[in-house]
């Protein structure tokens, strides 16, 4: 793709408008639905974040995750930034399908798999995507590090809230 084919400022401010509007909506519905009094009724660690701290990380982070989209698909390594470029865009449909299944489905274990399955993928694209543009896997690392605080979290909230067989002696 020349340079002139490339995505522009246009793009990019499109994504972060897309993105903001994705973090607001979801953060809208597990706050207004009765996920909200699912998560008011579970037993949770001391060192959960409260308020309107998580919304504004993954405001961020899906922000991030905009900008490394750009950033990959401006990159000249071929029909490589397509991959690497869905791959991002599978980190966003994870995203989505982590909080359907933890939330829409009010399952803590469900939403501990479901974390756990999104921090590897997310590992094994973020390996991909530095192949194909090191700024854009740069812009990923926080999203990594949320991930990884989610598993955490979601695995403690899962121990604590030992409902089935799963977690056993945990």
């Amino acid at each position: 793709m020349d340079a002139s084919n490339r995505p522009g400022v246009i793009r990019l401010l499109i994504y972060m408008l897309v993105a903001a509007g994705m973090s607001g909506g979801f953060a809208g519905w597990v706050q207004s639905s009765e996920a909200a009094l699912w998560t008011a009724d579970l037993n949770i660690p001391d060192w959960t974040p409260v308020g309107i701290l998580p919304n504004l990380i993954s405001i961020l982070i899906m922000q991030l995750i905009a900008i490394s989209l750009w950033i990959t698909q401006r990159s000249e390594r071929g029909a490589f930034r397509y991959v690497a470029a869905a791959l991002i865009l599978g980190i966003v449909a994870g995203l989505v399908l982590q909080l359907c299944i933890t939330f829409g489905g009010q399952d803590v274990q469900a939403g501990f798999l479901a974390s756990l399955v999104l921090w590897l993928y997310a590992l094994f694209a973020l390996a991909i995507v530095g192949r194909c543009s090191r700024p854009a896997s740069w812009l990923l690392w926080p999203l990594f590090a949320w991930l990884t605080f989610v598993v955490a979290l979601s695995f403690e909230v899962m121990r604590l809230n030992n409902t089935s067989t799963f977690v056993g002696g945990l």
